[in-house]
């Protein structure tokens, strides 16, 4: 029987807890920026990508009706009955015969495809680890969840050791079990740009603060949607405020 040829699979998990209690990352996924819902933003970008295979959208069954009326463009919907994400991580991983998983925040229009292509390339050059991620050596406790603008990938191998080590039960997404186990997991983390690396910069969508802050980005960076014309954009809002 013949299978499928392995992968980089980019996932962007829907029922992912959200910020506030009760919630979950799809209601903010499908709210609306400049036309597009953010989820749309955050496929497309993904696309852009040269080294990421196959885009992949998971979540619960009833959220198909959720997302009926937002374009997948060329990402795949797959749904899971599955209760936490390491679970669903892992069944697509199999499905897909991927080697490795890009996790990818729908709460971030700005992902940037050059940076989720760094990432993949050094994945690919270390095949014996199991967590790849970006860090800001001046700034380790920088906030790269806050940035937005990366990914964080993890392999199939690694997701295979949360089901043997019983960590597949935490509800918390993938990269975080691999942070809040460090003796069990190999990680490789590469430097951030210098950039990048600033307290102040926010293109992940959490409060109304980051909306406003979206809009003034995609007006004053046009279609140049890149993570240094966003970074220049943003430094010369921070100096003039």
């Amino acid at each position: 029987m013949a299978t499928n040829p392995k992968q980089t699979v980019a996932l962007i998990d829907l029922a992912v807890a959200g910020n506030k209690k009760n919630t979950t990352r799809v209601e903010a996924a499908l709210r609306r920026l400049d036309g597009l819902t953010l989820l749309e933003w955050c496929i497309r970008r993904l696309s852009e990508t040269t080294l990421v295979e196959t885009i992949v959208v998971t979540g619960p069954p009833e959220y198909r009706e959720l997302i009926s009326n937002t374009g997948l463009c060329n990402a795949r919907w797959m749904p899971s009955a599955l209760s936490t994400p390491s679970q669903r991580a892992k069944e697509v991983s199999d499905q897909l015969n991927a080697d490795w998983v890009v996790f990818a925040s729908p709460l971030c229009p700005f992902t940037d495809p050059s940076l989720i292509d760094r990432l993949v390339s050094r994945a690919w050059a270390n095949p014996t680890v199991d967590f790849v991620g970006f860090v800001s050596p001046k700034h380790p406790s920088f906030s790269l969840q806050a940035l937005g603008l990366v990914g964080e990938m993890c392999s199939a191998m690694a997701i295979s050791k949360m089901e043997s080590e019983k960590l597949t039960t935490e509800p918390c997404d993938v990269p975080d079990i691999i942070r809040r186990h460090p003796a069990l997991f190999q990680t490789k983390l590469i430097p951030l740009p210098e950039e990048l690396s600033h307290d102040s910069l926010r293109f992940q969508m959490q409060t109304e603060a980051d909306w406003d802050r979206a809009r003034s980005f995609l007006e004053a960076a046009g279609d140049d949607l890149s993570w240094q014309r966003l970074a220049q954009v943003a430094e010369r809002n921070f100096s003039t405020t």
